[in-house]
């Protein structure tokens, strides 16, 4: 069996996890599930030593996070020139300067598992006093593998327009509120409270088309300090775990651009283009899809069909470049399951997301997948992909 490895991303984890010697005992994380209201979570986060969030049982089961030391201690001590921390104040003592929190934000890529983390990222994990995470990032399970018991794991993810969903605003509270609360345990000196390791794990790419800068702008404001850590984008990840290349020189594809099928304000590409109400101005926006004169076309957030109608429509009339007959292609939960398209919902496993790819042409795709279910409103979460590499399919023989 040949495998390609990409360097770098989960290769220290792997060789961690294929450890024949270690020995994994796994313990339940006594945590807050996403059922919480953010408000509920909002008020209990700044409460005392008898927040009903924290639990203080003993962790007997340390094996895996004995292993993930270990294992750091012979590849060699974490790099701190990544730490943003704000500069010494000369004016000021230097208990006044010591801040109770360290804040991680870290991307965990596309498909995120204990397995396709580097080994960073376990390290903190298996130190981390709070852990907040999004709805499409490493799963509240394997996060619970890992993490100490008196660990804090809370959901803060955004999905449309769910009541549960969490504001932006609120999720920087959160940070804040986590951030500025010393931690109950001491240092090894005795002299100043231990800082407390609190982790932002997001789904992709911290930056791209994510949230990130207003929680760094929230951390900056209170001179609190942070790192960052990249990751893959759902952008690049989710065409290439579908089959089909970005690039390709025998199709003369040498570049792509990527959009976001929804901004800011939720506007849709294309889409207040068929509304008899909408504005001249929200025409203007819907419609500005500059720099299509690259290969590929990737977008992100396209998962309702009638925004993705909306948008095939607008790039067939865009020009010469992309018609109607342009192949594209549509994958839902890349990285998950495989499966045929032979195959039915119903054979498959709730529980597992499972990926699929829908093939066509910008005329053809929106119909191709109603075709199926007449009843069906999206396909999120969908990465669109339009252009000539579509043509490729790298899953199949």
């Amino acid at each position: 069996m040949l495998l390609l490895v990409s360097s770098g991303v989960g290769a220290a984890a792997a060789l961690l996890l294929m450890r024949p010697s270690a020995a994994f005992h796994f313990h339940h994380c006594p945590s807050v599930r996403s059922t919480s209201s953010p408000s509920s979570l909002l008020q209990s986060s700044s409460s005392n030593n008898d927040n009903p969030m924290i639990s203080t049982s003993n962790d007997d089961d340390s094996s895996l996070r004995e292993t993930i030391e270990r294992l750091v201690s012979l590849i060699g001590p974490s790099d701190e020139d990544n730490l943003v921390k704000p500069p010494l104040d000369s004016t000021a003592d230097q208990d006044t300067q010591h801040h109770p929190s360290i804040v991680h934000i870290i991307g965990t890529g596309l498909t995120p598992t204990l397995l396709s983390l580097p080994l960073s990222t376990l390290h903190l994990l298996s130190r981390a006093d709070a852990v907040l995470y999004d709805s499409l990032g490493l799963a509240y399970e394997d996060i619970c593998k890992i993490v100490p018991n008196h660990c804090e794991v809370i959901c803060v993810g955004k999905r449309g327009d769910s009541k549960k969903s969490w504001k932006q605003s609120e999720i920087d509270e959160l940070i804040l509120q986590m951030a500025m609360t010393p931690s109950t345990s001491s240092s090894t000196d005795g002299n100043m409270t231990k800082p407390k390791t609190i982790l932002r794990l997001k789904g992709g790419d911290p930056f791209l088309f994510g949230r990130a800068r207003t929680e760094i702008d929230a951390l900056k404001s209170n001179k609190i300090p942070y790192t960052y850590t990249p990751a893959i984008s759902s952008c690049i990840a989710g065409p290439h775990l579908g089959g089909i290349p970005l690039t390709d020189p025998s199709l003369n594809c040498q570049s792509f651009g990527v959009w976001s099928g929804t901004d800011a304000f939720g506007r849709s590409r294309g889409l207040e283009s068929t509304n008899d109400n909408a504005t001249s101005d929200d025409n203007e926006n819907s419609g500005n899809l500059e720099g299509l004169g690259v290969d590929t076309l990737v977008f992100l957030m396209i998962g309702r069909l009638d925004k993705l109608e909306a948008l095939c429509n607008l790039l067939a009339k865009s020009g010469d470049k992309w018609e109607e007959s342009t192949p594209c292609a549509v994958i839902q939960n890349a990285g998950g399951g495989r499966r045929s398209t032979a195959e039915s919902d119903d054979s498959q496993d709730s529980s597992q997301k499972m990926q699929r790819v829908w093939r066509g042409t910008l005329g053809s795709i929106v119909p191709l997948i109603r075709e199926e279910d007449e009843t069906r409103t999206s396909v999120s979460p969908a990465v669109f992909v339009v252009g000539a590499t579509c043509q490729l399919d790298f899953l199949s023989y």
